[in-house]
């Protein structure tokens, strides 16, 4: 090949590979901006900074971050309770429309990881509610370091156990199935970990909210080294209190009333016609202890889409509130 032709064609050659190394130099950059924007924006939708390099040391509980620490997940515990209830439907409906979680994990011993019933159905109908399910394995604990749990409770003693480790192990928000959120709860994702304490009182288990790494978590689960079987709430919630949050109070964010733990509290909404339940961030019905704190009960024994509709008291305002804005009114009647 002529000395000419050849110089040509390295030329066109060069030409070629600097303009092919331009463009991939071109797209990585686009794909690296890109990549950083959309980190952002998912960091910016979820609000929650990564966990990684967080440290509690000197952390301070009063005041809290200017961002978000506790990731936006719902945390449900269903141990031998395949049939969802009326109590479950608005229950969780309140949680998703009220808190507006990115995800709810419902943990559970129920092999077929699958749920029944009518009121089940009801939420496997809602598309955006059902999209943000996850449906996870957790059989009830037995023992707690090589203690045998009360086999009466065991269900009890055993969820208050798997909360414990259930947030350990994720972080976010733990509600006990009969919690009706009423207000948006991400002023307490701002701390390491926030629970309902009130004054003269031990702490609350029916809405916890934590980072995974939250220090009172390990050594609340820790004090169950001393198990009394033989007591109800002693290492849920008076022990750990007593032994833990009197001497270091700044493991947690203390809540006062917003949460809705207290007993005399909750009566307000089945006796109280004009208790104003929308002061409070969330409450707990304690529905299964109706029967002998509720002086009415016998006047309405059993919620449900049809009893609940001329009930006078404040739950019948606010489960009709959560039937309308899920839909539900619509399929009062009809073949579920």
């Amino acid at each position: 090949m002529p000395r000419g032709m050849l110089l040509l064609v390295r030329s066109s050659t060069l030409r070629n590979l600097l303009r092919k190394s331009t463009l991939f130099l071109f797209f990585g950059a686009v794909l690296m901006m890109a990549t950083t924007l959309l980190g952002g924006t998912f960091q910016a939708f979820t609000g929650w900074r990564h966990e990684e390099e967080l440290s509690f040391l000197n952390f301070n509980n009063e005041t809290g971050v200017d961002h978000f620490i506790v990731p936006n997940i719902i945390h449900l515990i269903r141990f031998n309770q395949s049939e969802f209830s009326f109590i479950d439907y608005i229950c969780t409906q309140a949680a998703f429309r009220n808190h507006r979680p990115d995800f709810f994990y419902i943990h559970t011993n129920e092999a077929s990881l699958q749920f029944r019933g009518k009121y089940w159905e009801l939420i496997e109908r809602d598309v955006e509610l059902r999209s943000r399910i996850r449906i996870l394995p957790l059989e009830p604990p037995s023992e707690i370091y090589g203690q045998q749990l009360n086999p009466d409770w065991r269900l009890f003693h055993g969820g208050d156990i798997a909360r414990i480790r259930t947030m350990m192990k994720y972080g976010g928000i733990y509600l006990d199935n009969d919690v009706y959120v009423i207000r948006n709860l991400d002023k307490y994702r701002k701390f390491e970990m926030a629970l309902s304490w009130d004054e003269d009182q031990f702490l609350g288990t029916q809405v916890l909210i934590a980072n995974r790494k939250a220090r009172f978590l390990p050594l609340w689960l820790d004090s169950y080294r001393e198990y009394h079987p033989d007591l109800w709430y002693y290492n849920a919630g008076e022990r750990p209190t007593v032994e833990i949050l009197y001497k270091h109070p700044e493991l947690v964010h203390r809540v006062k009333l917003q949460l809705g733990s207290d007993l005399g509290l909750t009566n307000n909404l089945f006796t109280n016609e004009e208790f104003d339940w929308r002061t409070l961030d969330a409450v707990h019905l304690m529905i299964n202890h109706r029967y002998y704190t509720d002086p009415y009960y016998n006047e309405t024994p059993i919620f449900d889409e049809n009893t609940i509709k001329n009930y006078r008291y404040p739950f019948g305002e606010m489960a009709r509130e959560i039937m309308a804005a899920s839909g539900m009114e619509k399929l009062i009647g009809k073949n579920i």
